[in-house]
């Protein structure tokens, strides 16, 4: 395996390590990859590194303006409340969410999700759905 891609394996591991046993993977693969490596090679790695990590930050930061949000929440935005989901999911205001699903122009440029932000907003439906299955097995 090529120096990059097992940075990148690194780098994927470190992005991945929100919990104790992630972040406990993430240290044995870089006390691993420390070992195996000549000092040249590490300063390559630390610079592979911060350029694999700026692609990953550039990435999460990619607006998504090839998904017509509102036009996939044509039958249901009357039944949920975007203001709830604004504030609950996103810890924003309902305007914010407006407008990334209306693509209104903010700052000259065309307000959109991120994929990340598309994620979530598809967990907060996921998640508001299943609690209305719930309410709904509850009550029959």
């Amino acid at each position: 395996m090529e120096l990059r891609d097992k940075v990148a394996v690194f780098v994927d591991k470190m992005l991945l390590s929100g919990t104790p046993d992630g972040k406990k993977e993430a240290d044995a693969y870089f006390a691993q990859l420390n070992a195996e490596l000549s000092s040249e090679e590490k300063k390559e790695a630390g610079r592979l590194m911060r350029e694999l990590m700026d692609e990953r930050r550039l990435a999460r930061q990619a607006k998504r303006t090839d998904i017509n949000v509102k036009e996939r929440l044509a039958g249901i935005q009357e039944m949920v409340s975007l203001s709830y989901i604004a504030k609950h999911y996103f810890g924003k205001d309902r305007s914010w969410l407006y407008q990334r699903i209306n693509g209104s122009i903010v700052n000259g440029k065309p307000a959109a999700f991120t994929d990340q932000e598309l994620a979530l907003f598809s967990d907060a439906l996921r998640d508001i759905g299943s609690k209305i299955s719930g309410a709904s097995l509850s009550i029959h």
